[in-house]
C-alpha cells in the first residue's frame, strides 16, 4: 500500500473511531453538574477545585469504565491540579474546553514508584500502575479504546517526582535514577486504539540534562508514550521479556515543547500509527524501538529545535531480536535542527546478532535545516539522515540544508544491509558531506543537487559494493566533488556532472 492511501485510510479510521467513542459536540456538551456527577448519556462533567482534583478525576475514570462505550468525561475550562490517575479498560472519550482553556497541572512532589519496584534489580513497571506503585507518569492509561482533545497537560517542577526513580529512556537498565517524569501520558497494556487531538504538553528545564554541552535540561522524559511495559511471570530481563503493545495509536494537530522525547513508541506489536500535522519543540530525542509487524506514518509536523541526538528516530532490534518487518514512512515533514542535532536516524541492530533486518524507511518530501551558528558540530554525530543496515531505504525528494552528512547510508557491523538504499532526487546544500556511503551494499545514489559542500559532495568508502552514483550534480565542494577510497568492488559512476573527483575521471 502507497503511503499516501495509508494516511487517507488513517484519517477515516480515525473519523470513525471518534465518533464511535461518543466524541461530545459543542451541543452535545450540555448542562452543568457538580464535580464527578453524571450529566446526559454517559457523561461525567467535572469543574476544577482549585485545590488538588485528582480524587474527581481519578473517579470519573473509574465511573466511567464502568459504564463502558460512549462514556465522555469533560472538564470545563479552568485549570486542574493532579497525581498520577491510573485508567484501566477505558473506552470513551476525555475532553476539555481547548488547548490552554483547560489546563491539567501536575502537582508538587509526585508520589514516587514503590520503593520494591524500584530498585536497581527491579524496574517500576514490574507493579501494576496505581496508588500502590505510582509510575512516575501524570497519565497512565492500560490498554482500552479512547479519545483525548482540547487539553493542555503542564509540568512546570525542575524534579516532579518526590524521589528518585530507576531508568531512563532507551538506556540499558539498570540506569542512573532520575527525579523526571517519564511521561505525562502514557498508554501501556497489550491491546489499545487511542486518538490525540489537539492537546497541548508542556515541560520546562529539569532535572535530565542531554550531554555534549547543550544547553537543555528536561523534566520530562517524554511527552506521549505508547509503549508495552508489562512484564510476565518469570521475567528475568526487564526490556527483552516486556509483553507488546497493539492498536492503533493517531496523534493530530497537538503541541508537545520541551519533552526529552516529545512523543516515544516502543515494543508494538501489530500496531498501525499515525503521527501528522503536530508542533515538536525542543525535544531531541523523540523516537521510537522495536518496533514488530506495525506501520508508523510520521506526516506533515514540525520538529523545531531540536538539540543533540535526533528529532526523530528509529532503533530496531535493540532490546529484541524477535521482530517482525516493519515499515515507517517519514514524509513532508519540517525538521529545524541546532547543537548537533540531527534528522531522521534510523539503526537496524539485527545484523549485530546475525539476524536479517526487519526495518525499511521512507524518507521523502522533508525539509531539513541545521544551524550550526555554535560552531559545535562535528559531523559524525550531526548527520541529518542515517541509515544504518535496514532492509531497505528510500530517501527522495529532500531539502536539506547544512550539518554534518546531508544522507549518510552507513552498514552496522558485521552484516551489511540487506537490501537496496536508494537515495534520488534530493538537494543537499551546504553539508560538510553531501552524501556518503560506507560499507553498504547496493546503494543508488541518482539525480541529486549536491553543492557547497564542506569537503566531499558524494563520498564512498569502506568497502562499499554495488554502489551507482550516477546523473548528480555536484558543486563547489571543498576538497572533492566526488571520492571514492577505491575499496570495494561493483561500483559505477555514470553521468555525473561535476568539477573535481578523487580518481579523476568520475565526473
Amino acid at each position: 500500500m502507497k503511503p499516501r492511501t495509508s494516511l487517507v485510510v488513517i484519517v477515516v479510521c480515525i473519523a470513525v473511531l471518534m465518533l464511535t467513542l461518543g466524541v461530545p459536540t459543542a451541543a452535545a456538551r450540555g448542562t452543568a453538574a457538580p464535580a464527578g456527577s453524571s450529566a446526559g448519556h454517559h457523561t461525567i462533567v467535572i469543574w476544577p477545585t482549585g485545590s488538588d482534583d485528582t480524587a474527581n478525576i481519578q473517579s470519573a475514570f473509574t465511573t466511567c469504565t464502568a459504564h463502558g462505550w460512549t462514556c465522555t468525561i469533560q472538564l470545563v475550562q479552568g485549570t486542574y491540579y493532579t497525581d498520577q490517575i491510573t485508567a484501566n479498560g477505558f473506552h470513551g472519550s476525555f475532553v476539555g474546553a481547548g488547548q490552554a482553556r483547560t489546563v491539567v497541572q501536575a502537582l508538587p512532589n509526585l508520589p514516587a514508584p514503590a520503593p520494591s519496584y524500584n530498585t536497581a534489580s527491579t524496574p517500576f513497571w514490574a507493579g501494576a500502575p496505581g496508588t500502590s506503585d505510582p509510575w512516575p507518569v501524570l497519565f497512565t492509561f492500560v490498554n482500552g479504546a479512547f479519545s483525548v482533545s482540547g487539553l493542555t497537560f503542564t509540568e512546570p517542577y525542575l524534579a516532579p517526582i518526590s524521589a528518585p526513580w530507576y531508568g531512563n529512556l532507551d538506556v540499558p537498565f539498570p540506569a542512573t535514577t532520575s527525579q523526571s517524569l517519564y511521561a505525562v501520558v502514557l498508554v501501556t497494556g497489550e491491546h489499545a486504539d487511542v486518538a490525540f487531538d489537539h492537546v497541548t504538553v508542556l515541560g520546562s528545564a529539569g532535572d535530565l540534562t542531554i550531554p555534549a554541552g547543550t544547553p537543555s535540561s528536561f523534566n520530562l522524559e517524554s511527552g506521549i508514550v505508547y509503549e508495552g511495559m508489562f512484564l510476565p511471570s518469570g521475567w528475568s530481563d526487564f526490556f527483552a521479556d516486556q509483553i507488546p503493545l497493539g492498536g492503533t495509536f493517531v496523534m493530530t494537530n497537538s503541541l508537545i515543547n520541551t519533552a526529552f522525547a516529545t512523543f516515544y513508541f516502543q515494543n508494538l506489536l501489530d500496531a498501525s500509527v499515525a503521527v501528522y500535522h503536530n508542533s515538536l519543540v525542543s525535544g531531541p530525542a523523540t523516537q521510537f524501538i522495536d518496533v514488530s509487524n506495525s506501520q508508523l506514518v510520521i506526516f506533515g509536523n514540525s520538529f523545531t529545535n531540536s538539540a543533540s541526538y535526533a528529532a526523530f528516530g528509529g532503533l530496531q532490534s535493540f532490546f529484541k531480536t524477535n521482530l517482525l518487518p516493519s515499515t515507517v514512512y517519514v514524509e513532508d515533514n519540517y525538521f529545524g535542527l541546532n547543537w548537533e542535532g540531527s534528522g531522521p536516524v534510523f539503526f537496524d541492530f539485527g545484523g549485530a546478532y546475525g539476524l536479517d533486518a526487519t526495518l525499511t524507511a521512507v524518507v521523502t518530501g522533508n525539509v531539513i535545516v541545521s544551524d550550526m551558528s555554535c560552531g559545535c558540530y562535528t559531523y559524525e554525530v550531526s548527520s541529518v539522515t542515517l541509515s544504518y543496515s535496514l532492509v531497505s531505504a528510500v530517501f527522495s525528494g529532500n531539502l536539506i540544508e547544512g550539518g554534518g552528512d546531508g544522507v549518510a547510508v552507513n552498514n552496522m557491523a558485521p552484516a551489511p544491509n540487506n537490501g537496496p538504499v536508494v537515495v534520488s532526487g534530493n538537494i543537499v546544500i551546504g553539508a560538510d558531506v553531501g552524501i556518503s556511503v560506507f560499507a553498504a551494499n547496493g546503494v543508488h545514489v541518482t539525480g541529486n543537487v549536491i553543492k557547497n559542500s564542506g569537503s566531499y559532495g558524494v563520498w564512498v568508502f569502506g568497502s562499499a559494493n554495488d554502489t551507482l552514483v550516477a546523473h548528480n550534480l555536484v558543486q563547489g565542494s571543498g576538497l572533492y566533488d566526488l571520492y571514492w577510497d577505491q575499496t570495494g568492488t561493483g561500483n559505477a559512476w555514470i553521468g555525473n556532472v561535476c568539477q573535481t573527483s578523487s580518481p579523476s575521471g568520475l565526473c
